[in-house]
Formats: C-alpha cells, sequence, structure tokens
C-alpha cells in the first residue's frame, strides 16, 4: 500500500464498521433463494427440444443440397 496516496490514508483511518447479524442473514436467504433453479413448464422443455430438432434436420436438409 501506498502511504503517500490520500485516498488509502483516508481509507485506512475510517473505523471498521460490523453489519448487524440480521443483514447477513437476510442476504444469505436472498442469495440462496437465486441459486434455486426455477420449476420450468414442461411445455418448454418440450418446445426447446423440437427447435433443437427442426435446426438439426434443417441443417442436414442444407448440407445435404450443397453437395
Amino acid at each position: 500500500m501506498n502511504e503517500t496516496d490520500s485516498v488509502l490514508r483516508g481509507l485506512a483511518e475510517l473505523e471498521l464498521l460490523v453489519p448487524p447479524a440480521g443483514l447477513s442473514t437476510k442476504i444469505r436467504v436472498e442469495a440462496h433463494a437465486r441459486l434455486v433453479p426455477v420449476k420450468v413448464h414442461a411445455a418448454w422443455s418440450i418446445a426447446i427440444g423440437a427447435s433443437v430438432l427442426a435446426y438439426l434436420g434443417w441443417a442436414l436438409v442444407y448440407t445435404s443440397l450443397l453437395y
């Protein structure tokens, strides 16, 4: 750390504040809620699978027409 830097010196002079335990619990609960996967309706899975198959079929037809 460069002691001649006024910003770093000012930060070093600040007192350390410990956040309350309730805030830590709230942050942990909200973070866990974001990590839990969201349930996806089966129709979306079928639609995505069908679109992948349609794309691969189209790609096969397109490449077969090249030769």
